[in-house]
């Protein structure tokens, strides 16, 4: 019975001084052992948001032109591509039925003038009724008015341009029957250019006036222009559910065709400072959560914060919870560290 209460003893014993032991040394690597860390303070970005589509170029402004008589077409000066100027001749009509009437026209107009300046002076003499004398008048009037008439369809057989510009599309050609109302020549302006872009619905908030945009060219060697928005639309289309969106570009040299098929890249500006770290410095725990660890740089303690993550940035992961902009993170050293740990920065 001695010798069994001697062996609890002797264990009770070195079980005290184990312990004393470990604690011990716990005490001197939370007290005494530093770890070497590197940090960095939790900075603040504005992002800038890139949204791509795909759009079609188009011109700036499209001049239908189209003969105002109906008539055979005798003569097309323009071919597609070609720049013209305003007042240029583009093409005629058959004009001899045209001609014909307004040289009747004009006769029937100078027998009017005969008469009317026969009948004159006896009407003022008081040879001749009233009556005569305002049929004559009439008469006058009649003939101007058709000689006029003559004269604008005769004027009417020759196409002019409304605007400088280059031709677009030629829809005549001699020989063909050239309708009122119905263009035949369609003249484009493209000196400035536009991408056509469709937005979605759930984009469209995003988009204004005087943002930027990165217009890509597949069809000039994927050449990349810088463009203006210009137009924001307002009614959605109802199939897409999209909206259109016109970027203006300066067309230097006409090298920008309409119909050419664009990618174009909107950047808009995030206004809202959002906190963000490094990759590197965040960790996950054994359930799931993200943390970092915080340095109390005048106790050179380094705690365990949790924090909710975020996007996914250019320059590291936004924090949305659980740092401020400034506080002092590790980003070297955290796999050695447990919280509360004592560190030493060495960032230089």
């Amino acid at each position: 019975m001695k010798s069994y209460k001697i062996f609890t003893f002797a264990l009770l014993f070195a079980l005290t001084w184990f312990v004393q032991s470990c604690s011990n040394d716990n005490s001197e690597t939370t007290q005494t052992n530093e770890i070497r860390v590197k940090t960095i303070k939790v900075s603040t970005i504005s992002e800038n948001e890139a949204f791509a589509y795909s759009g079609t170029i188009e011109e700036s402004e499209s001049i239908p032109m189209s003969f105002s008589v109906i008539g055979t077409v005798s003569r097309v000066y323009v071919s597609e591509g070609d720049y013209i100027k305003k007042g240029q001749l583009l093409a005629e009509l058959d004009a001899s039925t045209a001609k014909s009437s307004l040289e009747m026209a004009e006769a029937t107009l100078k027998q009017a003038e005969d008469a009317y300046e026969r009948l004159s002076p006896m009407y003022k003499n008081g040879n001749l009724p009233e009556i005569k004398f305002i049929e004559a008048e009439a008469n006058l009037q009649k003939a101007k008015a058709a000689a006029a008439i003559a004269k604008k369809n005769a004027d009417d057989c020759k196409l002019f341009a409304a605007e400088s510009g280059i031709i677009g599309k030629r829809s005549i050609d001699p020989g063909m029957i050239a309708m009122p109302n119905v263009t035949s020549i369609n003249i484009v302006k493209i000196e400035k250019v536009f991408a056509r872009i469709p937005v979605p619905e759930n984009e469209i908030s995003s988009v204004k006036n005087g943002q930027k945009a990165k217009i890509k060219i597949s069809a000039l060697k994927n050449a990349v222009f810088t463009g203006i928005i210009e137009e924001v639309g307002v009614v959605a289309d109802p199939l897409s559910h999209s909206y259109k969106v016109k970027a203006g570009i300066i067309n230097t040299g006409y090298q920008i065709k309409p119909g050419m098929v664009c990618n174009a890249v909107i950047e808009r500006k995030d206004e809202t400072n959002r906190c963000f770290i490094p990759n590197k410095a965040l960790m996950v725990d054994e359930a799931g959560k993200n943390f970092v660890f915080s340095v109390d740089t005048l106790k050179n303690r380094a705690v365990r914060k949790y924090v909710e993550a975020g996007e996914i940035l250019k320059n590291g992961i936004e924090i949305k919870s659980g740092l401020d902009a400034g506080e002092e993170i590790v980003v070297s050293g955290q796999q050695k560290m447990v919280n509360n740990s004592l560190v030493r920065i060495i960032n230089n």
